[in-house]
């Protein structure tokens, strides 16, 4: 998952070639925009006339279109994975000793992985049931993985520490780094099956694909929409909290790339 701080700053400047380039992935996978494209138009119409500036109402429409109304996602056949790599979706805090801004704990508890992890980890199984697949996972997945499924070859990926010894969040584009540490190349990973949560799994394969992954989700293996209360993590307790921080994170992604590209 992202932070809150890191749906702000920081956010890596190549997640997003081109506004247009996840809805063509789409296309290419057979999602359909239904009326998408007229809703676009009509947002860079109205975008000209506050503007007065076509190419930019265009652009503008482009990123608002994708970031947030654009939630499809591209899947393959489980039968074509090479490998798994899933994403969580949040956590619980025994004590609540967490920091709002963040959901770290004090780091003198363990904190738990929570129902909504325990659904991605049932999905992992699934995948794992119909193909023999490596599988890469969070910790919070990765333990729910061992102590429920029995399944004990697979790699997790934890937070690493900062200089002051306390534990960093591991953000999304932290697991796909991590992943690929653990494998040596992408390429090592063959086709990536990405398991994550319903609403964060379009930006985890966008991720996972920014660092080289040829990454889309189980075409046969539902993903779960469910959201808990009780996260430590208050982005991840309902789903109008996490859409926004989403479309915020995606947005935080177009506007770095926009300042890459800028003049030094």
């Amino acid at each position: 998952m992202t932070t809150r701080r890191a749906l702000l700053v920081g956010a890596p400047t190549t997640l997003l070639a081109a506004p247009s380039a996840f809805a063509q992935a789409l296309g290419e996978a057979g999602v359909s925009g239904g009326d998408l494209s007229a809703l676009e138009r009509l947002m860079a119409q109205t975008l000209k006339g506050e503007l007065g500036d076509e190419a930019l109402a265009h652009e503008l429409a482009a990123h608002v279109a994708d970031a947030g109304f654009r939630w499809g996602y591209p899947m393959f056949p489980v039968r074509e994975a090479d490998s798994v790599v899933a994403y969580s979706f949040g956590y619980r805090s025994a004590t609540g000793k967490v920091n709002p801004d963040t959901g770290l704990t004090d780091g003198e508890e363990a904190p738990e992985p929570g129902p909504i992890n325990a659904m991605l980890a049932d999905a992992v199984q699934a995948i794992r049931r119909l193909r023999k697949v490596r599988v890469y996972a969070q910790w919070e997945i990765a333990q729910v993985l061992a102590d429920r499924h029995g399944m004990k070859d697979v790699v997790p990926i934890y937070p690493a520490k900062g200089e002051d010894g306390r534990k960093t969040y591991l953000s999304t584009d932290g697991v796909a780094r991590g992943v690929i540490a653990h494998a040596g190349t992408a390429q090592a990973l063959g086709k990536v099956a990405v398991v994550g949560h319903r609403d964060h799994v379009k930006r985890c394969i966008l991720v996972s694909r920014a660092n080289g992954m040829a990454a889309a989700a189980a075409r046969e293996v539902p993903l779960p929409v469910d959201y808990d209360p009780r996260s430590a993590q208050p982005w991840t307790r309902r789903r109008d909290a996490y859409l926004l921080s989403d479309v915020i994170a995606q947005l935080t992604m177009a506007r770095a790339r926009i300042l890459s590209d800028l003049p030094g």
